[in-house]
C-alpha cells in the first residue's frame, strides 16, 4: 500500500496533494512550484503536513454573470 504525498512550502505552510498520473494535478503541482519559486518546497506524507499546514488554493475561475447572457 501506498502512502499519499504531498508538496510543502516550508515559508508559506501551505500544501498540494500528489495525484501520479492525474494531468490536473500534474498542472496544479507546477502552479504551486511557480508560486513558491525560491521557497523550501520539499515533498513528504500528507499526515506531515495536513494538521499544520493550510492547503494550497489553485486558481479561480471568477465567472462573468454577463458572459452567460
Amino acid at each position: 500500500m501506498s502512502k499519499i504525498r504531498a508538496r510543502a512550502c516550508v515559508k508559506c505552510r501551505e500544501y498540494e496533494v500528489i495525484h501520479p498520473g492525474d494531468p490536473n494535478n500534474l498542472n496544479l503541482l507546477k502552479l504551486f512550484d511557480l508560486k513558491h519559486k525560491g521557497h523550501t518546497v520539499v515533498t513528504l506524507d500528507i499526515g506531515e503536513v495536513r494538521d499544520s499546514y493550510k492547503h494550497f488554493e489553485g486558481p479561480t475561475v471568477e465567472k462573468n454573470p454577463k458572459a452567460s447572457t
